[in-house]
C-alpha cells in the first residue's frame, strides 16, 4: 500500500455490506457497569459539547463509562456520589467484582436481541479508556497484568454476532488508557494528547491491535478519541486490509506528537484547542479533515455537516453509553424516533450506531430491551 495523498487511507466507496448496513449496535460493557452512575439532570453530550466548556462537560461527565475519571475529580457529581456510596472502594475494586459477575452473560440472547432488532452489525468495546481488556489477551498489561477477563467473551460474542448473520466490530480505545500514568482528564490537553507516550505503552497498544485482528478478524476497526505517535499505525492498516479484504476503519486515528506532550507545550495546547473547538461550534455543518478513514463518525449529533462520505452517527439510549442505573423514562430515546433518525441517516448515506449498556451482570435493563424489541417490526 503507497503512503497516502490523500485524507483517506484506503477507500471512498466502501463494501456493499456497509452501504446495506443502516442499523448497527455498540456494546458498552465493563466494570463501570458496576457502579454505574452518572447525573442524569444534565444535557446530553450533544448539546454540553456546543454550549458548555471542556472542563465543564468532563466535571458533569455524563457517560457513565467514565466513572473512574469522574471519580477523581474532587468537586464532580460522581465524586460526591462515589463519597456516599462506596467510601474508600476504588475502581480496581469494582474490575475485581466485574470479573466475577461477567461470567453470568448469555452472549446468545444478546445476539438474538440484536437480530431481532433488525442490526447489521455489532460493535463491541474490547478496551475502554479505564484500561479493562474484555478478553484473555496475550499481550498482558505491564502494570496491571490480570486487569481482564479470564475468559474469551469477545470471541464468544463474535461467534454469536455471526451466527445471527451480523457484522462483528471492535472498538479500541488506543489513546486513553487510565491504567498507564493517570492524571485525570480534565482539558483539551489531557483528553487529546493523552498521558503517556512511552515505548511501553505503543507497543502495547500495537500488539492488542494486532491480537484483536488475528483472533476476531473484524468487520470494523473502531478506534477512539486518538492513536499514539507511532509511525507503525499505516502498516497497521496495511495488516489490517490484508486480512480482512472487506473490512472497515473509522476516522478516530488522529496523532500528535509527542513534544506536544511536553509539560511547557501542554498549555498553549489548550488554549489553541480550546479556540478551535470555539470556532467549530460556530461551522457545526462544516467536516474537519482526517488523514484516515473509510467513513465518518459523529456522537449524539443531528446537525450532520454536508458530505459525499458514508458516515456513521453513534448515540446512547439515554444520555450515557455504559449502564446508568438512575436514568429516567424521560431520558430515553423512543423506538419510533429511532426509527425515524434511521430512516433519515439512510437518505443521507449515514446510518445509526445505537448503543446498549447491559448491567454488571450481562442483563440488558429492561428500558433498553424494550427499546429494542419494538424496532423489531421496522
Amino acid at each position: 500500500m503507497t503512503k497516502p495523498s490523500a485524507v483517506n487511507i484506503h477507500r471512498t466507496n466502501p463494501p456493499d455490506w456497509f452501504k446495506q448496513a443502516d442499523f448497527g449496535i455498540i456494546i458498552h460493557w465493563g466494570p463501570y457497569s458496576v457502579p454505574a452512575y452518572a447525573p442524569v439532570n444534565i444535557p446530553d453530550y450533544g448539546t454540553l459539547i456546543k454550549t458548555k466548556s471542556l472542563g465543564y462537560l468532563f466535571e458533569h461527565q455524563p457517560y457513565a463509562e467514565w466513572y473512574g475519571n469522574s471519580m477523581l475529580l474532587p468537586s464532580s457529581p460522581v465524586a460526591a456520589y462515589h463519597r456516599t456510596h462506596y467510601g474508600n472502594t476504588s475502581y480496581a475494586d469494582f474490575a475485581k467484582t466485574f470479573k466475577q459477575t461477567a461470567q453470568n452473560v448469555d452472549v446468545q440472547a444478546w445476539a438474538a436481541a440484536f437480530a431481532n432488532a433488525g442490526a447489521k452489525y455489532v460493535v463491541i468495546v474490547t478496551k475502554h479508556h479505564d484500561g479493562f481488556v474484555m478478553f484473555d489477551p496475550h499481550t498482558k498489561n505491564p502494570y496491571e497484568p490480570d486487569y481482564h477477563l479470564n475468559f474469551d467473551f469477545v470471541g464468544e460474542l463474535a461467534q454469536a454476532v455471526r451466527a445471527h448473520g451480523m457484522r462483528f466490530g471492535t472498538y479500541y480505545s488506543s489513546l486513553l488508557d487510565w491504567t498507564f500514568p493517570h492524571l485525570p482528564i480534565k482539558d483539551y490537553g489531557s483528553f487529546l494528547l493523552g498521558n503517556d507516550k512511552s515505548q511501553t505503552y505503543k507497543d502495547y497498544v500495537w500488539h492488542q491491535w494486532h491480537e484483536l485482528i488475528d483472533r476476531y478478524h473484524p468487520d470494523v476497526l473502531w478506534n477512539d478519541i486518538g492513536y499514539p505517535d507511532d509511525h507503525r499505525l499505516e502498516t497497521l492498516f496495511k495488516y489490517y486490509y490484508q486480512q480482512v479484504p472487506e473490512g472497515l476503519v473509522n476516522d478516530r486515528w488522529q496523532q500528535f506528537p509527542d513534544w506536544m506532550r511536553t509539560s511547557w507545550i501542554r498549555p498553549i495546547f489548550n488554549l489553541v484547542a480550546a479556540q478551535v473547538i470555539k470556532r467549530d461550534q460556530h461551522h457545526s455543518n462544516d467536516l474537519s479533515e482526517v488523514k484516515y478513514y473509510d467513513y465518518r463518525t459523529f456522537e449524539y449529533r443531528t446537525d450532520w455537516p454536508q458530505t459525499n462520505r458514508y458516515f456513521e452517527m453513534t448515540r446512547g439510549m439515554d444520555k450515557s453509553f455504559g449502564y446508568n442505573r438512575l436514568s429516567r423514562p424521560e431520558d430515553y430515546i423512543t423506538a419510533d424516533d429511532i426509527k425515524q433518525l434511521i430512516a433519515e441517516l439512510r437518505s443521507k448515506r449515514g446510518r445509526l450506531l445505537l448503543n446498549v449498556g447491559p448491567d454488571m451482570n450481562g442483563q440488558i435493563p429492561s428500558a433498553q430491551l424494550s427499546i429494542l424489541q419494538q424496532l423489531s417490526d421496522r
